[in-house]
Order: structure tokens, then C-alpha cells, then sequence
């Protein structure tokens, strides 16, 4: 499923529910497993989210100097004695 399928089928069950609850109660079973529905394309949209940002590429300049800033202070919390070593 796409990101923008996910938050079409979000809102779709989202205003399901929201009737739902207006019409039947909070209570109701049907209410809560409308509930537990939008709870699962919830996840799958996080998901996605993560999938999408972590197969991006890299932007040179941007995502460069943070793993060269992350290394320098790696770098640099060495104790100092074993330089010398």
C-alpha cells in the first residue's frame, strides 16, 4: 500500500468511526473494532513513513556533515591516554 492509499483508507476509517461512536456509542463493539481497524493503518502508514525514510539517499550535503559530526565526536570522547599508547 502507498502512502497516499494509506491516508485515504485513514480518513475513510477515521470518519467511519467518528459515526460510529456519534450513532452507537464508544462502547459499542462495532465502535471499537472500527477502532482497532484504524489502529492497524495507523501502523502501516508509520511503517511506511520509516521504510520511505530510511530508502532514501543520501543528501550529500546535509546528511555528509552529520555522519562526519557524529565520527568527529566519537573521535574526540576517546580518552585522551590512549593516543599515546
Amino acid at each position: 500500500m502507498r502512502l497516499e492509499q494509506c491516508e485515504a483508507a485513514i480518513k475513510e476509517k477515521k470518519n467511519e468511526m467518528i459515526n460510529l461512536g456519534m450513532t452507537k456509542g464508544l462502547q459499542n463493539e462495532e465502535t471499537i473494532h472500527c477502532s482497532q481497524e484504524l489502529d492497524k493503518l495507523l501502523n502501516d502508514y508509520n511503517r511506511l513513513l520509516l521504510d520511505d525514510k530510511y530508502s532514501k539517499p543520501l543528501n550529500n550535503d546535509i546528511d555528509f556533515f552529520f555522519i562526519l559530526k557524529k565520527q568527529v565526536h566519537k573521535i574526540l570522547s576517546i580518552p585522551f591516554r590512549y593516543f599515546f599508547i
